[in-house]
């Protein structure tokens, strides 16, 4: 009950500071709902069948509209690379409907990705200065940790951990994903910041590692050494000796964290390419399924619709290959990997409009390094290098999962393209150093 009481009067505040104060506090009401998901805890009874995201969701987008005059002007959301390319893709998920092979899945999915896409503009919009990208960052951080400590009192099912997270996040590869993505942030918060935020972050980082050892996800780790690196290479001159001393904590730190478990699974990444039938069968189901799209695609070049994959998996593999768990209408095979998801169940146009998506992010990775020449604020370059590097970790980590749909990629390109605004908006000084003034109090672009 004392934690039921503690999550409204939380939500309460934020209702209320979301409109007093600034929209910052509906985002973090609405991540909250996310992370804390309280259908899925024991006290959620107490609330019926509230739709917490739902609520969280529109108290902050009338918290932007109602603060539209005080926050920063900023291009329109829509100006964005990211915004506007994961726009076309969803229209184009909407065209598909009259072809797709599972109607009620692919409106579920189109349906899902305007929710992220909605979340992804009034986090845009709520995160209007430097401290916004912080705090944004801290909260992710944070609800992370939250799911580290779910993840300790949960128990392992051959090896995983699945049923952490809610909707979306309940399955141990996604939460792997989220976790990672929490760790780089984690740590370019712990270099840019000071006082409480920063040991706070460092409070939270050995749960989110811990958290994402017992998950024990292949891609999320592919994924952790894809985003450290960007991060190495994409922060700020002032924090590489600061990077290069946690880099060697945190290597030490992760190899007391880890198990055998653990290690066993990672050393499996090499059975994708074995035909050795004691290799692991999960890792090898990799190939044939990606063999499978594409034999899907050339027979349906503009796509067979959000799950497609599923429908069709029968057609196309084995029955050695089909997920134990079975639909009304036999087994079936779902999609591991986001690029194949975009060409197979997309199409051709899906292929392309997610293919300039990662050309941007190679953009903006370029982009990063070279702030590190100008007159820029080094903790905005590393926060950017942080979230650029968090990214990556989704990209990285989606060659081994679907992670289309996963809603923390939408908030981080929201946080990117907000460092870039703030990079690019900000007058350089007139004495000539690094650090660039405030940006002025102005009107705002809705």
């Amino acid at each position: 009950m004392f934690l039921a009481a503690a999550f409204v009067l939380f939500c309460l505040t934020c209702i209320v500071l979301a409109f007093v104060r600034h929209p910052i506090w509906g985002v973090y009401f609405y991540l909250a709902t996310t992370y804390v998901y309280p259908p899925d805890r024991w006290w959620g009874y107490l609330f019926g069948d509230l739709r917490w995201a739902l609520l969280s969701a529109v108290v902050t987008a009338l918290a932007v509209v109602f603060h539209r005059g005080k926050l920063q002007a900023k291009p329109a959301w829509i100006a964005t690379g990211p915004a506007l390319l994961l726009t076309l893709y969803v229209v184009w998920m909407w065209i598909q409907y009259p072809w797709a092979m599972d109607q009620v899945d692919h409106q579920r999915g189109s349906t899902e990705m305007v929710k992220c896409l909605v979340a992804m503009w009034f986090v845009y919009r709520a995160v209007d200065s430097k401290d916004r990208v912080r705090d944004l960052m801290l909260a992710h951080v944070l609800g992370c940790a939250l799911l580290g400590i779910y993840a300790l009192g949960a128990d392992r099912v051959d090896g995983r951990l699945d049923g952490v997270g809610g909707p979306n996040l309940d399955d141990a590869n996604t939460l792997g994903m989220y976790l990672v993505t929490a760790s780089i942030s984690g740590v370019g918060l712990v270099m840019t910041q000071t006082g409480w935020r920063r040991y706070l972050a460092l409070l939270c980082l050995p749960l989110i590692v811990n958290g994402f050892v017992l998950a024990n996800s292949r891609g999320a780790f592919l994924g952790l050494v894809g985003g450290g690196l960007v991060l190495m290479f994409c922060i700020a001159r002032k924090h590489r000796w600061i990077f290069a001393g946690f880099a060697v904590v945190g290597l030490v730190g992760l190899a007391v964290l880890v198990d055998k478990t653990f290690v066993e699974r990672m050393f499996t990444i090499g059975d994708v390419t074995s035909q050795d039938e004691d290799a692991d069968s999960s890792a090898r189901s990799r190939v044939v399924i990606a063999k499978a799209q594409l034999e899907m695609f050339l027979d349906y070049p503009l796509g067979t619709g959000w799950r497609g994959t599923a429908a069709l998996s029968q057609q196309y593999m084995d029955e050695r290959w089909m997920a134990k768990d079975t639909k009304e209408d036999g087994p079936s095979r779902s999609s591991h990997n986001t690029y194949l998801t975009a060409l197979s169940e997309q199409g051709l146009p899906g292929a392309i409009i997610y293919s300039s998506l990662l050309l941007w992010v190679l953009a903006a990775i370029i982009r990063l390094k070279r702030m590190n020449r100008g007159h820029h604020d080094p903790d905005v370059t590393t926060l950017g290098a942080a979230l650029c590097g968090s990214i990556v970790v989704i990209l990285v980590a989606g060659m081994a999962a679907d992670y289309l749909t996963k809603e923390v990629q939408f908030w981080l390109y929201a946080g990117l393209t907000s460092v870039f605004w703030l990079a690019k908006s900000a007058p350089a000084p007139a004495d000539g150093s690094t650090l660039r003034s405030p940006l002025p109090r102005s009107g705002a672009t809705a």
